[in-house]
């Protein structure tokens, strides 16, 4: 069974990224956030607010999934529901003040994800890894912002 350790790498490396996340979180004191909901607070941390179509797209999940998440950030504190001004039915999505106050440990963490890379592989190596997984992941004319 010809590379079948790659799935299996692929997913110690990604339960390796989770568990740092929660020990890393867990020290910042914020156990009421999931690895899951990193995707959502990430994309709210780079622009002022999103609606839900947006979020799905970027985080590559549905959007109920999406908004399974959202209820769950709004519920703790971290992300408002506002209307959007461009479409009179539709919903946005945006930080709190508390969720704003999170870009300290999202930063943290992002940089300890890439240590967790980068003891291991050069930096051309992580390059050529990420846009092999790209690839892997979506298609031939993948690139690693896909």
């Amino acid at each position: 069974m010809k590379h079948l350790a790659i799935f299996n790498y692929a997913s110690r490396l990604r339960e390796a990224g989770n568990t740092f996340i929660l020990t890393e979180l867990e020290k910042a004191g914020l156990c009421d956030i999931a690895p899951s909901h990193g995707d959502v607070l990430g994309q709210l941390l780079e622009c002022d607010s999103r609606n839900m179509s947006e979020l799905a797209l970027h985080a590559h999940r549905t959007k109920s999934t999406v908004t399974a998440l959202v209820a769950k950030l709004e519920r703790n504190g971290y992300v408002e529901r506002i209307p959007d001004p461009k479409d009179s039915r539709g919903v946005k999505v945006r930080l709190t003040d508390k969720g704003r106050a999170l870009r300290p440990a999202f930063e943290s963490i992002s940089d300890g994800l890439a240590e967790l890379i980068s003891r291991n592989l050069t930096p051309e190596e992580a390059l050529e890894l990420e846009r092999l997984l790209a690839r892997c992941v979506n298609g031939a004319n993948a690139t690693v912002t896909d």
